[in-house]
């Protein structure tokens, strides 16, 4: 067993870590949109403290260890480089999706029973949907470079292609927007 093996478990588990996050902010939003009612929403809003420790926890992990492997066996490469600024490109977007769920969520977190319509339409924003499928398609894209390990061209495709279908899989979602705003 060297250093290297274990900095590539933790490294692995990572990103198991950030796909777990992932899965957790899938089903919070999918529940979120769905909810009704003030306590609906206090029910699933508890579900992002463990998003936001899980997820920083795996960012880091990725980060300390993927440097070290990378300064002691890859060096600098395009494939390392594009999945590093596709990580950087997974946190934000979740911090800023993040940020305006909270401020939703804190809204929405006191009274009891029904659910104020603005804040139901505040909840069903489609950019929600757009942010979680999009940072895991990028995700899973990072998992085809770290496997097959293109060039730096080839690594930006990939990403490019995996952000665009993460997107794209939220259209349903913006429609459904679009469709309720028309029926107002």
């Amino acid at each position: 067993m060297t250093f290297y093996s274990i900095a590539l478990f933790f490294h692995i588990a990572g990103a198991l870590g950030v796909f777990a996050a992932l899965a957790l902010d899938w089903v919070g939003i999918a529940k979120l949109r769905g909810a009704r009612t003030v306590e609906q929403v206090r029910e699933w809003a508890g579900v992002y403290g463990v998003i936001r420790a899980l997820g920083a926890a795996s960012v880091a992990a990725l980060l300390i260890f993927g440097l070290y492997m990378t300064a002691v066996t890859w060096g600098p490469t395009g494939w390392i480089g594009i999945g590093f600024l596709s990580l950087l490109f997974i946190a934000v977007f979740g911090a800023v999706s993040g940020i305006r769920l909270s401020r939703v969520l804190a809204a929405a977190g006191s009274g009891q029973g029904s659910l104020r319509e603005d804040l139901r339409g505040a909840l069903q924003s489609p950019l929600f949907v757009a942010s979680v499928r999009a940072r895991t398609a990028v995700a899973l894209g990072v998992v085809f470079l770290m496997t097959v390990k293109p060039d730096a061209v080839g690594s930006f495709l990939v990403t490019v292609i995996a952000l665009v279908l993460g997107i794209a899989s939220a259209v349903p979602a913006f429609r459904q927007g679009s469709l309720r705003a028309q029926s107002t």
